[in-house]
């Protein structure tokens, strides 16, 4: 006889019918069509794309480990004393990449220049142009002080520890200050005025700079209406140089006379 597809014989001869239990019969039965159901799958799922069946995955642990950090990277996530901090706007998008200084690439601004008489440091190409702009505002009867000038990213890190040691949120920080590798401060090249407050804006000293700023190389970099949309910084000003400025901020002329 057959059952389910499974032949049962009986030995006439002995007068024995082999008894067959139909509990094993069954889960045999069962296992062939789960067989069956697979290997269906398996071909609807291969069909479409035999690459992911036929070919063995050539990622390697240095490739994922690398597709991690470059996850991370598009998410610009920031780490402080083992805490993951992620990038908000405006500052997402804005990272600034640091060439590696050495301390002689760096000169002092004259301290009578400095809020308080502070040593601060600016680059070296920078610095003449700087003077000479301070000078020629003093000059003009402002009186220009420096707050701040080169940051290293390492010192923005420490402001970021100790806000978020005096009980500030991450997130509180950032609206007031650049994340580190965000501040433009870390270029040497920028420097703050004083006050570096929203107050700076009202001064005749930012009517100045506005008014001179570029003669002497120096842009501000966070106006009023910048299309990083980074929040106003009248105080914040950048050396960019000009190629038509020169080293001691007056305007080179070509050789027709012409400005």
């Amino acid at each position: 006889m057959v059952l389910y597809g499974f032949a049962v014989d009986s030995c006439e001869k002995c007068g024995v019918t082999a008894n067959v239990d139909k509990t094993m019969i069954f889960k045999l039965f069962h296992t062939f069509l789960y067989t069956i159901f697979f290997q269906v799958v398996l071909v609807l799922v291969c069909a479409p794309h035999p690459a992911r069946c036929s070919q063995p995955s050539t990622s390697s642990p240095q490739s994922l480990e690398s597709d991690i950090s470059q996850l991370d990277e598009s998410r610009e996530m920031l780490i402080i004393e083992g805490e993951s901090y992620i990038i908000p706007p405006p500052w997402r998008g804005n990272r600034f990449i640091a060439p590696e200084y050495d301390y002689s690439d760096f000169r002092l601004i004259p301290v009578e220049y400095t809020h308080n008489g502070t040593k601060i440091y600016i680059l070296s190409t920078a610095h003449q142009p700087l003077v000479a702009l301070l000078e020629a505002a003093e000059k003009d009867g402002i009186f220009l002080k420096v707050e701040s000038a080169y940051r290293s990213e390492g010192y923005q890190t420490r402001i970021f520890r100790r806000m978020l040691a005096e009980g500030r949120t991450f997130d509180d920080i950032v609206r007031y200050v650049a994340p580190p590798g965000y501040s433009q401060h870390i270029l040497g090249t920028a420097v703050d005025f004083f006050p570096s407050n929203w107050r700076f804006a009202g001064t005749p000293a930012y009517t100045w700079l506005q008014e001179n700023g570029r003669r002497f190389g120096f842009a501000e970099t966070y106006s009023r209406f910048n299309l990083m949309k980074i929040p106003w910084e009248s105080w914040h000003w950048n050396f960019i140089g000009r190629d038509d400025v020169d080293q001691d901020g007056s305007t080179m002329t070509s050789g027709d006379g012409k400005k």
